[in-house]
């Protein structure tokens, strides 16, 4: 063979060695680009947990799993057969916020009209500002007046600044006046009181009008997570006393 076509071989072989190193290096970088390490995952799975993780996973718990919802507290409101003496239900006024458990908004209490916060809504609106969900329903006491019973759930914490917020609204509209019928004002006391013995805290409190004006008792008593908040007024006609009847109705609390 002439060294002529020795050369024109040997340059066409070079030339084959220089393609074949260049596709499997371009290979090999695809390869690298391409398909991750096989442990790549495993320690995004198996990381320790960090406090940020730990607190959402808390908060997680408490807003689904530790605060019981609507449906768990209808549970503890009265059925017609164990309904105090003398009271009985209307079922007309049930009603519950079923699975859902909100997280608390602003309260309002503290900036709330004396009258507007203890004449309007009884135990609903002194138990509301907090509440992350509840189930109430209406009773008929023995003076034939309207009765509302609500059990409230709250977040941890949150039942305990609850019950502070009333006892300081009755503080400060310790004396207000609210209009009658006729727009003649109305001078109102407030008296708080615990009822003993009774949960982890309590409060009765007695409205107590110096005229024309309906008078009204509402008692809360915090077990745990919970306030249960029933409430009475005189415009049927004469109250009973409501801290023994509040009592029973509290008797399902702690909330198990």
């Amino acid at each position: 063979m002439s060294i002529r076509k020795m050369s024109a071989r040997a340059t066409v072989l070079l030339a084959c060695a220089v393609v074949l190193t260049a596709c499997n290096s371009g290979d090999d970088s695809d390869a690298s680009d391409t398909a991750p390490p096989a442990t790549t995952a495993s320690p995004a799975t198996s990381a320790p947990s960090t406090p940020a993780a730990t607190t959402a996973a808390a908060d997680a718990a408490g807003s689904g799993g530790a605060v019981a919802d609507g449906s768990k507290l209808k549970t503890l409101l009265p059925t017609a057969a164990t309904a105090p003496k003398g009271w009985k239900l209307d079922d007309s006024a049930a009603y519950d916020t079923g699975a859902n458990v909100k997280s608390p908004t602003s309260a309002l209490l503290p900036d709330d009209d004396c009258s507007q916060a203890l004449t309007n809504g009884g135990a609903k609106t002194l138990t509301s500002d907090y509440s992350a969900a509840y189930a109430m329903a209406g009773l008929t006491g023995p003076n034939d007046g309207s009765s509302t019973v609500i059990f409230n759930s709250y977040q941890p914490g949150a039942a305990a600044k609850q019950m502070a917020e009333v006892t300081a609204l009755a503080k400060r509209c310790a004396t207000f006046s609210a209009q009658d019928m006729s727009g003649k004002n109305v001078k109102l006391t407030v008296t708080a009181t615990p009822v003993a013995g009774a949960g982890d805290q309590s409060l009765d409190l007695k409205i107590q009008p110096a005229g024309k004006y309906v008078g009204s008792e509402i008692v809360l008593i915090a077990s745990g997570n919970v306030i249960m908040g029933v409430d009475e007024a005189d415009a049927a006609g004469a109250m009973t006393p409501l801290a023994p009847v509040a009592e029973q109705l509290a008797a399902g609390l702690p909330l198990k």
